[in-house]
């Protein structure tokens, strides 16, 4: 019995040949890719770690200037079961995401006011660009002036540096339409509303998320230093106590539950973004449709 070259195509192709195959052999070497990069990342660690270790051990740093990582988890453990690292971690927190989503929503609001009215943007550009280029930290002093020692101190200066960070990305993020696109939505009768709603606004969402995920970090940071300026609570407060004392250990335990939250929240800010913007992935991979 003979089979047609179409044919044997067509049984490969159904019996898994090699058009299945590639994209199999394809995900498999990214795994191991993956596996190995995070293997090195894992082994550039424990290297670090152990030189760090030795170098205190042998005194070629006086602990008391970098302490040690044994020392750091050791009291890291101690002052989060057994301490208030949490309590202040919740404050630090506290401070952050308050801060964050109050900047946020005023600065996309008021983002998308200057796209659509282009005279009132002429008019307060110079006023935003000039107070964006004060010194922020610097007013954390004023701040508490206006709010008092508690958290809203620290909130409003989270509020000062970020609200500007995500004016400017909204505003950017809806320049980024295509104009053929809008051109022809205008053609073919589709409203203002329409054409912000569908066009203008679905191109802006990368930019503007660009912007959150700088905007908070920067809320973390500037919560940090906020109370390490003018705190009696918080993480921030804590790193400034320890260091004044020469509780190096302590000081680097802070910082390491610092950095660890801080990943924490930008990993859920990027999950965040990778599922409302499904719709990207597929455009750019030329998929018509998420299936």
């Amino acid at each position: 019995m003979t089979h047609s070259a179409d044919s044997i195509d067509g049984d490969l192709v159904a019996d898994g040949g090699p058009d299945t195959l590639e994209p199999l052999a394809q995900a498999a070497a990214r795994r191991r890719d993956d596996i190995t990069i995070i293997a090195a990342q894992i082994g550039l660690l424990l290297v670090l770690l152990a030189a760090w270790q030795a170098i205190a051990e042998f005194g070629v740093v006086p602990e008391i200037f970098i302490s040690k990582p044994t020392s750091i988890l050791v009291s890291l453990w101690n002052n989060v079961v057994f301490g208030r690292m949490l309590l202040d971690l919740v404050v630090t927190v506290y401070e952050t995401l308050v801060g964050f989503f109050i900047s946020s929503a005023v600065g996309m609001v008021v983002g998308v006011i200057l796209y659509q009215a282009p005279r009132v943007n002429l008019v307060v550009r110079p006023f935003l660009t000039g107070l964006n280029n004060l010194p922020r930290l610097a007013l954390a002093p004023l701040f508490v002036l206006w709010f008092g020692l508690d958290t809203s101190s620290r909130v409003a200066l989270v509020f000062s540096v970020v609200f500007f960070i995500i004016v400017f990305n909204t505003y950017a993020g809806l320049q980024n339409a295509i104009r053929d696109h809008l051109l022809l939505a205008r053609t073919l009768g589709a409203s203002r509303f329409q054409l912000f709603v569908k066009f203008i606004l679905p191109s802006a969402v990368p930019t503007i998320f660009a912007g959150l995920q700088l905007g908070l970090t920067y809320s973390f940071l500037t919560a940090v230093v906020g109370e390490m300026l003018s705190g009696a609570v918080g993480l921030g407060a804590q790193l400034q106590i320890t260091l004044a004392t020469y509780r190096t250990a302590d000081f680097f335990a802070a910082l390491l539950l610092l950095a660890i939250v801080a990943t924490v929240l930008s990993g859920l800010m990027r999950l965040a973004e990778r599922r409302l913007l499904r719709w990207r992935q597929f455009e750019q991979g030329g998929v018509a449709s998420p299936t």
